[in-house]
């Protein structure tokens, strides 16, 4: 009589296989994952130039609010060929020019227009973002600030010149190449 061995299909021969290959495909993951990396570099920025990741939790809200501004304003003023008044976009309810509770906690800031397309808003509180600039003659937002505790001349801030020597900083909205238009 002749007895013969007969192992048992159990699966255990393959399941060594199958942790085997998950071991391989983690190890390598693990080894090139550094490699698969992007490098974000800081871009170089002017001494007028400000990022927006480096601003404070209390400007991001408001520069929010002007980037969805800004394109109200384009579009009223493509719709009317006139450059809008702050009386016209508190009658629209175009934050942040509305005088709400929002409005309050972000400054108080009284909003003019100084020239066709270019808005301020002056802080007049001692809470809530720093004062601001918001240039609509462009196709991007141009937002500047200026925190400044002193009083703010607003004659010729139209002019970029005018804006450097003022001490308004321009927020530069991404990390990407697309702040080269900066002045």
């Amino acid at each position: 009589m002749s007895v013969q061995k007969v192992r048992p299909d159990d699966g255990n021969r393959e399941g060594k296989w199958v942790a085997l290959t998950i071991a391989a495909i983690l190890s390598s993951a693990a080894i090139l994952m550094p490699y698969h990396q992007v490098a974000t570099e800081k871009p170089d920025m002017q001494s007028h130039q400000v990022l927006i990741t480096d601003l404070h939790q209390n400007e991001l809200g408001l520069i929010a609010e002007l980037k969805l501004a800004h394109e109200e304003i384009r579009d009223l003023q493509l719709d009317t060929g006139t450059w809008p008044e702050i009386s016209d976009m508190e009658a629209l309810w175009i934050a942040p020019f509305v005088k709400d509770q929002n409005w309050k906690r972000k400054g108080s800031h009284q909003w003019q227009r100084i020239d066709d397309g270019v808005y301020i808003g002056v802080k007049t509180s001692a809470q809530g973002s720093a004062s601001m600039l918001l240039d609509s003659r462009s196709s991007q937002a141009d937002i500047w600030f200026n925190d400044s505790s002193r009083s703010l001349n607003v004659e010729g801030l139209s002019e970029l010149a005018k804006r450097h020597d003022f001490g308004w900083k321009q927020i530069i909205l991404s990390d990407s190449s697309s702040h080269s238009h900066a002045h």
